[in-house]
């Protein structure tokens, strides 16, 4: 049974009358338009969503998509994330489709920028085979890398930021791409409780979906919940199923008689986004005003100042 491709390259080409050569030179005009602006419209789309400028007219970014431009999310959002990757990978040495650009999408920039050469001249389908194949190396080796050893004495105030696992690969699974993510009860077993003082406070990052798992883990480690502080997120839809997450909890709990610094500190702050997952320096800041070191950083990723000791993979 032949395909269609076959029956394609046995089919006898047909000059194009003058009038169809003018139409035809039209038409490929208009896509070479399209093909050099699709990044300037997706950035553009990807504003409006951001800063919210659809509002004024319409409820949601969706409703403005079909209302104003007769797109559907998925192309909408297609469009954003291609630009996106357009304008992270060097156009050099390689021509990436559409398709190529949104299946590169899920990876960090790094991993953007290095297969991009590799998939170009590849076929969609084996563009998405590759990019699943290296996801799936980078999660093995994340998965056996040895943790550093953990630091020596206790701390009056911890500020936890745990790798939390997504079930269901939940999200495109970007954390697993990332670093190594700890399930629930490797979490628990973390040895905070030696590392915490008899009188000191906890600053536990929990994702909003997730703040049951955290009211656990706070009183496995033996705290006990008092309130959260939250990050408040000024542009940007952010993630989420049932609502896109314009902020983020952090828990905190105390163990012992250890009191806050004073009862005018708010628990709300504003910050933007960093890259993912790092929680911003607005957080620490209030933390220092809050509660006394000497303070632990788990997870952290840069150093701090001296009274504080980090600890994690990806401290830089």
């Amino acid at each position: 049974m032949s395909t269609l491709p076959d029956l394609a390259a046995q089919a006898k080409t047909t000059a194009l009358s003058v009038v169809e050569r003018k139409r035809l030179d039209e038409l490929e005009a208009v896509v070479k338009r399209g093909l050099e602006t699709f990044v300037e419209v997706g950035l553009a789309l990807q504003a409006i969503r951001d800063e919210r400028l659809y509002c004024e007219h319409y409820p949601s970014f969706e409703e403005y998509l079909a209302r104003e431009w007769s797109l559907g999310r998925s192309t909408g959002y297609g469009l954003i994330d291609a630009a996106r990757v357009a304008a992270n990978v060097s156009p050099e040495g390689h021509s990436l489709s559409l398709s190529h650009l949104r299946a590169l999408a899920p990876l960090d920039r790094d991993g953007q920028r290095t297969l991009a050469p590799v998939i170009s001249a590849m076929t969609v389908a084996d563009a998405r085979r590759v990019i699943r194949e290296w996801r799936a190396q980078n999660r093995k080796d994340f998965a056996e890398l040895e943790p550093p050893p953990l630091p020596s004495g206790t701390f009056r105030t911890i500020h936890c930021d745990p790798p939390w696992s997504w079930e269901a690969d939940y999200g495109d699974g970007l954390a697993h791409d990332r670093y190594r993510c700890l399930s629930l009860e490797e979490i628990i077993a973390l040895p905070v409780p030696a590392l915490a003082a008899p009188d000191s406070h906890l600053y536990l990052w929990v994702p909003g979906a997730k703040i049951a798992d955290g009211l656990r883990v706070i009183e496995a480690w033996g705290f006990t919940y008092r309130t959260q502080l939250v990050w408040v997120k000024p542009r940007g839809l952010g993630l989420g199923t049932w609502f896109r997450m314009g902020t983020e909890p952090l828990l905190f709990a105390t163990r012992g008689r250890l009191k806050t610094r004073g009862t005018d500190i708010r628990n709300w702050f504003e910050a933007p986004r960093g890259r993912h997952s790092a929680k911003p320096d607005e957080a620490i800041s209030l933390i220092e005003k809050a509660s006394p070191g000497p303070y632990l950083d788990l997870y952290g990723r840069k150093q701090r100042g001296a009274d504080w000791t980090v600890w994690g993979d990806e401290v830089g």
